[in-house]
């Protein structure tokens, strides 16, 4: 099923998973985390690509176990900085045969000791240019969608380039979009009353990432451009040597922002679990009865 259809009667809950690392190439312990999350009833869960697309392989055969072994939707990501149209001809193909429906469509970081005039002459620019050739070649195969950024894009000179951008990838086809991660709701807010503005309609997800160190909240932020809020920054602070102390403030930072979110009518949560299914479950068990109130069950 596509994940379009899904937003057409109900918010999303939804989780975001990735190839685990191992020099053998062994992923068995994901089946674990796919296990746990799949307890929580989510409506579907995607899987990253990997950088410079190094887990591809990994990435549909993850998807593929998900829709079909545990019967879930899966959404598989797919960057294309780095590939060819006979890249994506195959990547795609082998999706289908999977019955994967559903794709993210990602521009993809540049890899290490390149930039955007290496890529100039290349298939693909922009994950808006993936979306038009997914959707010019495989016709409605597959639900597609994108990512969107709160606090802009790190690339992007200003939030109004940076919408312009996101509604260039909506007209290619993105029936969907997710957010970065963020810790202010009101950047989240921000973003959606702009897009609707200038003739974004498509469901916005709100990307949410329980905080569970204060290492990773440092190189979170770091990486994704996300500011780190007053409140937060000051259990930060105070709490940096009590891993287990910050770990019980982040799971209670993000119900905080999941209450915010429904209560203003959110499209959807999609928590990045980092394959920490544990974290996921302690912030489900926090609020049971406010997700349940996200689709009025």
């Amino acid at each position: 099923m596509k994940i379009s259809d899904i937003l057409k009667t109900k918010s999303t809950i939804s989780f975001e998973i990735f190839p685990p690392k191992s020099k053998d190439g062994d992923i068995s312990s994901i089946y674990h985390t796919i296990d746990e999350l799949a307890k929580l009833n989510p409506d579907f869960i995607s899987v990253t690509y990997g950088a410079g697309g190094s887990n591809k392989g990994k990435t549909v055969e993850i998807a593929s176990t998900i829709k079909n072994k545990y019967h879930i939707e899966s959404v598989a990501h797919l960057s294309c900085i780095t590939h060819t149209k006979e890249d994506i001809d195959s990547i795609c193909k082998e999706l289908k045969d999977n019955n994967v429906e559903n794709i993210l469509a990602l521009r993809g970081d540049y890899p290490v000791g390149t930039t955007a005039s290496d890529y100039e002459t290349r298939d693909f620019m922009y994950a808006s240019d993936l979306c038009t050739y997914i959707k010019g070649n495989f016709k409605d195969d597959f639900c597609l969608s994108g990512a969107c950024y709160p606090e802009i894009h790190q690339e992007a000179a200003c939030f109004e380039e940076d919408l312009m951008a996101l509604k260039a990838k909506v007209d290619a086809g993105a029936e969907y979009l997710v957010t970065q991660i963020f810790y202010d709701n009101n950047y989240y807010y921000r973003l959606v009353k702009e897009a609707r503005k200038i003739g974004i309609t498509v469901p916005i997800l709100a990307g949410i990432m329980p905080v569970i160190s204060a290492k990773s909240l440092k190189r979170t932020a770091s990486l994704c451009g996300t500011s780190i809020p007053y409140d937060l920054s000051c259990y930060l602070e105070d709490y940096y040597n009590y891993p287990e102390a910050m770990k019980e403030i982040g799971i209670n930072y993000a119900t905080r922002q999941i209450i915010d979110l429904i209560s203003n009518g959110v499209d959807g949560i999609h928590i990045y679990s980092m394959n920490r299914p544990e974290i996921a479950k302690a912030v489900f068990d926090s609020i049971p009865t406010v997700l349940k109130e996200l689709n009025h069950d």
